[in-house]
């Protein structure tokens, strides 16, 4: 079974390699009105023209498969 998730969020950091763009970013939850952080890593092969590199700062719809990495949330952008 995939588990999905699809989320406005603010990228806090970035870092960039050959193959990958990784890094961490913030949304808010509205539940508990707290600020999770979690990974999210954009492979080479999901980088189309409407899909501009991320800056830190930026409010980016993430949207793709996740999984729990080393106790934290890791979003594979899959759009």
């Amino acid at each position: 079974m995939t588990t999905t998730l699809s989320v406005i969020a603010l990228v806090t950091r970035v870092k960039e390699s050959s193959q990958t763009v990784f890094g961490d970013a913030t949304y808010r939850d509205k539940v508990s009105d707290e600020y999770p952080i979690f990974g999210f890593k954009q492979f080479l092969k999901s980088r189309h023209e409407y899909n501009e590199v991320f800056k830190e700062g930026d409010l980016v719809s993430f949207g793709g498969r996740f999984t729990v990495d080393d106790k934290k949330l890791m979003v594979s952008i899959s759009y």
